[in-house]
């Protein structure tokens, strides 16, 4: 029998068997190879009130926002940068769990976070502009589609796996 959809397909683990390891503050964090659905939790949040925003934004400038509309709806919204930090700290807090309070004694920077959620999401294959994507938006220009082998690493970024000096490095000697 044949399925249309395998769930038990070959996924990031293959890749990532062990995770996704990220360097900071000269200690090693461990990321989970899949992003757990629960991560984005924090992001999508009623209190936070993304979705909101960006209909705001979209509303209010008829489909074609720019800065200005997006600063005057964060202006409406006094309190979104403190929600939205506190969001972004407590997805941190499901990804890492037991690493969790090691990470934050390294006192990560905004920019920190900034580069790290990029890095992220790219290895992750996860955008959220293109999760909001309207349904009637059929075009394949997609980045964030799988790989079709493991050895394929056209979608990881520059600064993922650079680090290859890692006792458990699989490459040759020589």
């Amino acid at each position: 029998m044949s399925f249309v959809i395998d769930l038990d397909a070959e996924r990031r683990e293959v890749q990532y068997p062990d995770g996704i390891p990220v360097k900071f503050g000269g200690e090693q964090f461990i990321f989970p190879a899949e992003l757990p659905a629960e991560a984005l939790d924090p992001i999508l949040s009623d209190e936070l009130d993304l979705v909101g925003l960006l209909g705001d934004v979209i509303d209010s400038a008829d489909g074609d926002a720019g800065i200005s509309e997006v600063v005057t709806a964060l202006f409406r919204r006094p309190s979104l940068p403190r929600k939205f930090l506190a969001a972004i700290r407590e997805t941190y807090a499901i990804l890492l769990r037991d690493q969790h309070e090691d990470f934050l004694k390294q006192r990560p920077y905004i920019g920190d976070y900034v580069r790290l959620t990029t890095a992220l999401t790219r290895v992750y294959g996860v955008e959220l502009g293109k999760l909001f994507r309207p349904v009637d938006s059929s075009a394949n220009d997609s980045q964030t589609s799988n790989p079709t082998s493991p050895a394929t690493t056209g979608s990881t970024p520059d600064a993922s796996g650079s680090d290859q000096d890692s006792p458990d490095s699989s490459g040759s000697d020589g």
